[in-house]
């Protein structure tokens, strides 16, 4: 499993409900720590995946005015 963390300082909820909806590739919610939301995922091409997450939310009509970033990053 690769991990991509969602930096968001408002509306955790709702994002993580939006990455969590995506069906392929699947991401699984891990832990929250301060405004980072950490996911992992079966995705073979963790930049792609991580586009993907961006354009999710930003599809959705009230998180895509959020500030929000997403990168791919290895945690213990």
């Amino acid at each position: 499993m690769k991990t991509i963390i969602i930096n968001s300082p408002i509306m955790q909820d709702k994002v993580q409900k939006i990455v969590e909806a995506i069906e392929s590739p699947k991401f699984t919610f891990v832990k929250k720590e301060g405004i980072k939301l950490y996911f992992e995922t079966d995705a073979e091409d963790v930049e792609a995946a991580c586009k993907l997450v961006k354009a999710e939310i930003k599809s959705d009509p009230i998180a895509g005015a959020i500030m929000f970033t997403v990168k791919s990053e290895e945690y213990i």
